[in-house]
């Protein structure tokens, strides 16, 4: 007769205990629907504002590319193979007016307008790894990718006259931009 209690008692726990989970479970589904269904209706007034946000910006980035109609960037990364070199060997060799512009990961530290070389930066075209030379002509990006020849003069302790000499040919090209 006290093991049919004890096992009645353990049936009541394990039912106790799975109508707390149930209860439980249920409560945060219901939270999760009603928190939805207050916030459904904000989502066209959350999209509509975004659609501005990024309407205002593309205006403004527009006319950004258009006041610096051909200025040059240089951007490098922090890789702690290359950043010296870049820095201190390449960065000072280049014409005065080319900007510097260092990336850590995916963040720019140095330079102005940090949004807009951020966007100037993720629409490479020539995707092939740093260091990228970017200037801007007609209000359009133009860039390339000098990894290659970048990493060749630096790791065979080549001269570094050959690389300038194409960065300076990129720099002073006159090609125009496409409109893709």
């Amino acid at each position: 007769m006290g093991n049919l209690i004890r096992k009645a008692g353990d049936l009541v726990n394990k039912a106790s205990d799975t109508l707390i989970s149930l209860v439980a479970g249920s409560c945060i589904v219901a939270a999760i629907l009603v928190a939805a269904i207050i916030c459904l209706p904000l989502l066209p007034f959350i999209l509509i504002w975004s659609h501005f946000s990024n309407k205002r910006f593309q205006k403004e980035y527009n006319l950004y590319l258009q006041q610096m109609n051909g200025v040059c960037f240089f951007f490098y990364n922090n890789r702690k193979s290359s950043v010296a070199f870049a820095r201190e060997m390449l960065a000072p060799k280049l014409a005065p007016a080319v900007r510097r512009t260092l990336v850590e990961g995916k963040r720019i530290v140095t330079g102005d307008d940090l949004s807009f070389l951020s966007t100037m930066l993720t629409g490479v075209k020539d995707r092939k790894g740093f260091p990228y030379l970017i200037k801007v002509v007609d209000g359009q990006v133009l860039d390339c990718s000098i990894n290659q020849q970048f990493y060749n003069t630096m790791a065979g302790n080549k001269p570094l006259e050959p690389l300038l000499a194409q960065i300076n040919s990129f720099y002073t090209s006159t090609a125009r931009a496409s409109n893709d």
